[in-house]
């Protein structure tokens, strides 16, 4: 089964916004995703119990010690391409973290520097 981390961190990636309320059945951070205010973990899991979640194909899976690479292109800044490498490692640190503060601190880490990467490739 995926780690509640990986969910939030896959939505994270693909341009969720984690919103300040709590999922009144796992606690879990709420997220918008695409208009909709839904708990990714719940529709997740229930997409693991039965048929597949919205948008569970639309996740970034990134494994433990891959590399996978973001940009658009070859044409990528050196910046863009750190800051690609950086937000996968916060992935891998949110994956293994088991402190939950330490945990929120990360995926708010995560968060903007996903906002800073949309900047980047904006310009």
């Amino acid at each position: 089964m995926t780690r509640e981390d990986e969910i939030m961190a896959g939505y994270l990636l693909k341009g969720g916004k984690m919103l300040s309320t709590s999922c009144p059945s796992c606690g879990c951070p709420l997220f918008e995703v695409k208009g909709k205010t839904l708990c990714v973990v719940c529709a997740e899991r229930q997409g693991e119990k039965g048929s597949r979640a919205p948008g569970k194909s639309d996740q970034a899976q990134v494994e433990p010690g891959t590399q996978q690479h973001l940009s658009k292109g070859d044409d990528a800044s050196p910046l863009e391409k750190t800051l690609e490498e950086t937000l996968i490692g916060l992935c891998e640190r949110i994956r293994n973290e088991k402190d939950p503060r330490c945990v929120s601190a990360l995926m708010e880490a995560l968060t903007l520097g996903i906002e800073g990467l949309s900047a980047l490739r904006s310009r």
